[in-house]
């Protein structure tokens, strides 16, 4: 399995810094790059997970799925650019 193009840690970001910022590093990131991982945390509730896993509007994503083995982090999965 191929690794994340990149590794975003939003723990501790208010909502509205957390989605500016994934929001800009999937627009920047090269069109190969096949997914992102974000690490949200869960220890002190679901707001930014709900934000990472439904709440963005990118046109590369392609889906969002959690990680089964830390209920903290997802990946978001790119489209190619066109």
């Amino acid at each position: 399995m191929k690794k994340p193009y990149k590794t975003i840690d939003i723990h501790g970001f208010e909502p509205s810094r957390a989605k500016r910022q994934l929001e800009f590093e999937i627009n920047r990131a090269p069109h190969n790059a096949e997914k992102i991982l974000v690490i949200h945390g869960c220890n002190r509730g679901t707001v930014l997970r709900d934000l990472v896993r439904t709440g963005l509007s990118c046109t590369r994503i392609s889906e969002v799925m959690p990680c089964f083995a830390n209920d903290g982090e997802s990946t978001i999965y790119l489209k190619g650019k066109q």
